[in-house]
């Protein structure tokens, strides 16, 4: 996934649809993303089967950004993968597709768009 994006900035979330935490932080994040729409910044979104795919398929259209639907064994997959235990998740890699930093749970709007510009 990170590939397909070569020379931006790439933050991918891990979300579920049932997640009041998850949806919270999407509509905080709206104004960081609308800030970094003009920078070389890829927002990617990650869930699994646990987000029933009707529900899915109408939250994707107001979030925006890549979306991906996983099985629930690659969803285990990648989560073992970074060690989360919990979601929301985020990986930040940097323009040259170098992970820099990942975090369980939304640190809110100003810490996330810190983060993000450390990595332009």
């Amino acid at each position: 996934i990170i590939s397909k994006y070569k020379g931006k900035a790439v933050i991918v979330d891990f979300w579920a649809t049932w997640c009041t935490p998850c949806m919270e932080a999407m509509k905080e994040n709206k104004k960081v993303k609308s800030e970094m729409q003009d920078k070389n910044v890829a927002f990617v979104y990650i869930t699994n089967g646990s987000s029933p795919r009707e529900f899915w398929d109408e939250k994707i259209k107001m979030i925006g950004g890549e979306q991906y639907y996983l099985t629930n064994d690659e969803w285990e997959y990648v989560m073992n993968s970074f060690g989360f235990t919990g979601i929301p998740s985020y990986l930040f890699y940097d323009t040259k597709g170098v992970m820099k930093n990942k975090i369980t749970g939304y640190p809110g709007a100003e810490e996330m768009q810190k983060m993000i510009e450390l990595l332009l």
